[in-house]
């Protein structure tokens, strides 16, 4: 599904492109301004009221990681769209699921049994048709704890039975209804049954998406060309995409100013704030607003198993001075983890926890700390994002009396330990599955697992909130667990929201009409490259 664009230059360049058009992806469009950038020359022929053709450069600063494939993975978002559709995908202004590679459904018996009608006109890059047998394998690939299982994974396990029941249909059988099925519909991108065993290496990317996968040089580049055979006719324009991994943001930065890139993503609110002022490009806020910049606690670690001093510490932070000076004002300040599109959100439960040092200071009193030490870690030296956090974090939390020291760690080794739980005390991290169903991030994002999480947090009662809210077929049900599971999250804190943002592309003038899933990923179905 195409979705409508979003033009003009009468916004603001701040205000511009935050209302996204809205369909199966989001897409934009940025009308041209006088000038050029050395990138968008590389277009072709004008065909359909669209510019064939060129050669799209795209930068972020990390490199790929094909282990964490089935995750929602930052690092992942620019390329595995262009390689990969998914069954549905949900319309932003609705978060109803719209038709991918399935054209329709039912959902019978309670949620229990979903029938899929596919598309028959679809084949993968090798060649090989698109068929049932290819969901079927999929789900089970999503269900299995090998490797680096997805966050939806124990919604892939609720399917009991997966059989084709014709040609171009598949049925699912499920152990109960669960609420968040179209979630995982929407992150699991369906691949080659035949080489499910080779993606997790990178060593085969067999998508019906628009783009083939023609080359990975390990912190340097991947790149795609053109599918010529892919389903939605006429589709993509361009010839050829490449993905750089550039390493630093401020080098994404110059890559744009300089004409060398036409997109760059994982940039931070201080970068954000300078390429703001180059009419060349455009900042775009992408409208899941998932991103929500929280402090984590190890409840391993003393005092941190104390409740008190994890409220105490809640109370200190200055979210109004993250949201300022970090993010650049993209967002709102949060004490919950759900986004206003969800379901569960609620304002008091958003604004529960305000800058208080005072009541901070009382409950470590009533806690019987003083003066306790802290590790606080971080995944990056970089200044500004998850560093400049860190050190407003450390500001306040001095201000109450306990002494905190910033430990920065190399990303691979942080994001190990964060999967093992094994971080040392408080950290700075940054979080999804705020904006889609909560079931979602109770059972699929690590920070808030019921079953087990980054912080060592044990609740049974937690656990029966989550299987709950991941259960609910009634909407009177699924209110009342969303309920009483934000005030547990709000009463214990061992994972601390504080700002609720967005992931932002930054893009020159040269590329119009790209658009994004609800989990980020870049859709480039409709992108082209104008002329000067």
């Amino acid at each position: 599904m195409s979705a409508g664009p979003v033009t003009g230059r009468a916004l603001s360049r701040r205000a511009l492109l935050r209302r996204a058009g809205l369909g199966g992806a989001a897409a934009l469009t940025a009308a041209g301004l006088p000038g050029c950038t050395l990138v968008a020359r590389q277009v072709g022929e004008r065909s359909g009221g669209s510019r064939r053709g060129g050669r799209l450069l795209l930068a972020q600063a990390e490199d790929v990681n094909f282990a964490t494939f089935r995750q929602q993975n930052t690092v992942n978002a620019l390329w595995q769209r262009l390689v990969f559709n998914t069954l549905t995908v949900y319309d932003h202004a609705t978060l109803r699921p719209r038709p991918s590679l399935a054209t329709g459904w039912e959902v019978r018996d309670g949620g229990r049994t979903v029938v899929f009608r596919l598309r028959d006109d679809v084949r993968f890059h090798s060649g090989r048709p698109f068929g049932p047998e290819d969901v079927v394998a999929n789900i089970r690939w999503q269900a299995s704890e090998e490797g680096a299982p997805g966050q939806l994974r124990s919604t892939a396990a609720a399917v009991t039975d997966a059989e084709a029941t014709g040609p171009h249909e598949v049925t699912l059988r499920l152990a109960h209804g669960v609420s968040n099925f179209f979630d995982l519909c929407e992150i699991m991108f369906i691949a080659d049954h035949e080489t499910l065993a080779e993606l997790e290496t990178g060593s085969v990317l067999n998508g019906t998406g628009p783009f083939v996968f023609t080359d990975y040089s390990p912190g340097v580049s991947m790149s795609f060309r053109r599918n010529p055979r892919y389903w939605k006719p006429g589709r993509p324009y361009l010839d050829e995409a490449e993905l750089r991994v550039v390493g630093e943001q401020q080098a994404i930065v110059a890559a744009l100013q300089s004409g060398q890139t036409h997109l760059g993503f994982q940039l931070n609110g201080s970068h954000l704030h300078n390429v703001r002022a180059d009419e060349r490009l455009t900042v775009h806020e992408l409208d899941t607003s998932d991103y929500g910049h929280y402090l984590g606690c190890n409840l391993a670690v003393e005092p941190l198993d104390d409740r008190r001093v994890r409220q105490a510490i809640a109370y200190a932070v200055d979210r109004d001075k993250i949201l300022r000076m970090v993010v650049d004002g993209v967002g709102r300040t949060a004490s919950s983890p759900w986004t206003p599109s969800n379901p569960a959100y609620d304002e008091d439960a958003a604004r529960h926890y305000r800058h208080d040092p005072a009541r901070a200071r009382a409950l470590l009193r009533e806690a019987g700390v003083t003066g306790a030490r802290l590790e606080l870690a971080v995944r990056s030296s970089e200044p500004g994002g998850d560093r400049s956090t860190a050190e407003i974090v450390q500001d306040g939390l001095r201000a109450i009396g306990l002494d905190v020291e910033i430990t920065v760690f190399q990303p691979a080794d942080f994001q190990n330990r964060l999967s093992t739980a094994n971080l040392p005390g408080l950290w700075v991290a940054g979080h999804g599955f705020g904006q889609l169903n909560p079931a979602t991030l109770l059972n699929g994002a690590f920070p808030f697992n019921a079953h087990a999480n980054a912080s060592n947090f044990v609740s049974e009662r937690y656990r029966r909130l989550a299987d709950e809210a991941w259960k609910a077929t009634g909407e009177a049900e699924a209110a009342r667990a969303y309920r009483e599971v934000t005030q547990l999250l709000l009463r214990e804190q061992f994972v601390i929201d504080l700002v609720s943002s967005a992931q932002s592309f930054v893009f020159s003038d040269a590329l119009r009409g790209i658009g994004y899933t609800m989990f980020n990923n870049l859709d480039l179905d409709d992108a082209y490259l104008a002329e000067e």
